[in-house]
C-alpha cells in the first residue's frame, strides 16, 4: 500500500470577496496575528488520510458534507511568524479538547477527526509561505439533502385535488418580492395546471421562516404572494380565481432551528378553493 505523503486540501486557494470583514472563525480561534483572507461554505468533499491498523501507512479516505474552509494569512511582526509546527500544534491541541486525535500528519500538514454535538468532524490544516499562510478545511460529515424535485402541471393537480395544497419553492430576490428569472419555469407550470381545469380556484398563500421582524416578514411574504399571482396573471388566468395572502412566520411546516427547516418554511402554498 503507497504511504501517502501529501494529501492537499480539497481548497487551496480562495478568490478573495470584497467584504471580508464578514468572515468569522469556525469551530476553533485562529492563531493570534492572522486574519483570514477568504473563506466558504458548502457541502462538497474532504479528503482524509487515515492511519491503517497495525501499520505506518495511510489511506486516503474521502468524506462528504458541510465543508467550512477558512485561509489565514499573516498580519503581525515580520520576525514573529509561527512555524508549520507551531500552527499544527494549535489545530491538533484545539481538537483533543474536544476529544478528538490526529490522525495523519508531515512537515506541512495535519488531519484530525473529532466529534461535536454528537455530530462527525474531520479537519485538515495546510501550511504555505513559510508559515505566512494557512488554510483549515472543516468537515461535518452529512449526507446532502435531497433538494430534488418534480413540479410540473400534473403534479400541481394531483396535489391540489388529492391534499388540497402545494408547497412551491420558487425563487425571489434577497429581501424583496422580485421573481428571479429562473421562477419562469414553475409560473408556466402553475398556469399550464390552471388552464387544464378551467373551474378551479386558488388562493397564493406566502411563507417565510423566522429569520428576521416578524411584521417585516409577513409584509414580504404577502408581497410575494402577490407577486406570484400577478405573474400568473399576466400569463392569461383571470384573477377572479385567484387570491392572495402572506402569512410571514407564522405557519411554519419544519424546524427554523436548522438552515435546512428553514429553507422548507420559506415558501409559497397553491390552496384550492
Amino acid at each position: 500500500m503507497k504511504r501517502l505523503l501529501m494529501a492537499l486540501p480539497l481548497l487551496l486557494c480562495l478568490a478573495l470577496p470584497a467584504r471580508a470583514a464578514e468572515y468569522k472563525e469556525y469551530m476553533f480561534r485562529g492563531l493570534p496575528n492572522f486574519k483570514i483572507s477568504a473563506q466558504q461554505k458548502n457541502f462538497n468533499q474532504l479528503k482524509v488520510n487515515t492511519p491503517q491498523p497495525e501499520s505506518a501507512e495511510f489511506v486516503e479516505t474521502t468524506y462528504e458534507g458541510n465543508l467550512v474552509a477558512t485561509s489565514y494569512e499573516y498580519a503581525g511582526p515580520s520576525d514573529s511568524t509561527p512555524s508549520a509546527l507551531h500552527i499544527k500544534r494549535h489545530y491538533q491541541n484545539s481538537a483533543k479538547k474536544l476529544e478528538g486525535k490526529v490522525l495523519f500528519e508531515d512537515d506541512l500538514q495535519t488531519h484530525a477527526a473529532f466529534i461535536r454535538n454528537d455530530k462527525q468532524y474531520y479537519m485538515t490544516v495546510q501550511v504555505y509561505n513559510s508559515g505566512n499562510d494557512y488554510t483549515v478545511n472543516i468537515l461535518e460529515v452529512e449526507k446532502m439533502q435531497d433538494d430534488t424535485a418534480i413540479i410540473d402541471a400534473d403534479t400541481i393537480i394531483y396535489k391540489l385535488e388529492k391534499e388540497g395544497h402545494i408547497a412551491l419553492y420558487i425563487n425571489f430576490d434577497t429581501g424583496k418580492a422580485t421573481l428571479k428569472p429562473d421562477a419562469a419555469e414553475i409560473i408556466a407550470e402553475i398556469v399550464a395546471a390552471l388552464k387544464s381545469k378551467p373551474q378551479l380556484k386558488v388562493k397564493l398563500e406566502g411563507h417565510t421562516d423566522n429569520v428576521g421582524n416578524a411584521a417585516a416578514n409577513k409584509k414580504l411574504s404577502d408581497d410575494r404572494a402577490k407577486a406570484v399571482m400577478a405573474a400568473i396573471v399576466a400569463k392569461g388566468i383571470d384573477k377572479a380565481r385567484l387570491s392572495a395572502e402572506g402569512f410571514g412566520l407564522e405557519k411554519p411546516v419544519a424546524d427554523n432551528n436548522t438552515e435546512d427547516g428553514r429553507a422548507k418554511n420559506r415558501r409559497v402554498e397553491l390552496v384550492k378553493q
